[in-house]
């Protein structure tokens, strides 16, 4: 049942869908039409994109069902899993936080410990690494498909759960995001004493050029920026989650409004400060191939 904030939320929510799914769209073409941009760094972009996509496009019943009288009955609990809590956003939204973890723990090793062969996030590992932060994303969030219901007697959706199991349930996310900002704080803490400070690369890096230095420090800013931007966004929610706030008061409104603004802020970073992402949108734009020597956001 819709409210005022919703009433208030509402052309905000419709901006950032449109503009979320359209922006994410372009960095995924963009990145489809440049070979030279087929990095590590990139298609894990790329998955970021696509999960911020689906939080985005499947948000949208979920947002309509708000504005009429929610089904009861087997139709209603159906509902209840799949629009109106948004359950398939919580595993797109997951799959983009593990996402950025893995991005800063490979630029620490890529940068920093180069010899560590075995570590390297070759194609092939890519492919494996997002399947499986995909495949975990949807075993943690299956509990929640499986024991809410709607419940006739509250008139809304229920999650059948006793409050300790609902506690822990959000404390282990909780510690799992709390883990994840402990790598991200770790991995790009020593980036940047390294490349901003020190003004160095380890080992095989030494011949690098000051030109390559630059480029580095600037794929860590926008790498940094887009982490930072994402938690900001996002550990609202976990909070008033955790300490159990209705869904329907403000302030669990307002946090879940931050939730879908990361999905639309990440585009807007790459056109401000990627000036290859910017070229590579002119060239989409014009309809010109790509040239090979293009560099990837990654250089």
């Amino acid at each position: 049942m819709k409210t005022t904030v919703d009433i208030i939320l509402l052309p905000f929510y419709i901006f950032i869908v449109m503009a979320g799914v359209l922006g994410n769209a372009l960095f995924i073409v963009v990145v489809r039409k440049h070979r030279s941009m087929y990095t590590t760094t990139n298609f894990l972009l790329t998955n970021v994109a696509v999960s911020d996509i689906i939080s985005l496009v499947f948000f949208v019943p979920g947002m309509v069902l708000r504005f009429f009288e929610h089904p009861s009955g087997n139709f209603g609990s159906f509902l209840c899993k799949f629009v109106t809590m948004h359950h398939v956003a919580g595993i797109s939204l997951l799959v983009s936080g593990l996402t950025l973890t893995l991005i800063s723990a490979e630029r620490y090793n890529a940068l920093l410990q180069p010899i560590h062969l075995h570590l390297k996030l070759e194609k092939r590992r890519v492919v494996i690494a997002i399947c499986l932060i995909w495949g975990f994303a949807i075993a943690f969030v299956s509990p929640l498909f499986i024991e809410q219901n709607y419940v006739d007697e509250v008139q809304d959706c229920h999650l059948n759960w006793n409050s300790n199991v609902s506690r822990a349930y959000w404390a282990l996310l909780a510690t799992i995001v709390g883990i994840s900002l402990f790598i991200m704080t770790f991995c790009y803490f020593q980036i940047v004493k390294a490349l901003y400070f020190e003004n160095i690369l380890p080992h095989n890096c030494s011949s690098s050029t000051e030109q390559d230095i630059k480029d580095k420090q600037k794929i860590i800013t926008i790498l940094i920026t887009v982490t930072v931007l994402f938690f900001v966004c996002f550990f609202p929610f976990i909070i008033v989650s955790a300490i159990n706030i209705s869904t329907e008061s403000t302030l669990y409104k307002f946090s879940y409004f931050l939730v879908y603004t990361s999905c639309f802020v990440n585009p807007v970073v790459y056109v401000f400060q990627s000036a290859k992402y910017r070229a590579g949108l002119k060239e989409l734009w014009k309809g010109r191939p790509a040239q090979r020597r293009q560099r990837s956001l990654e250089s």
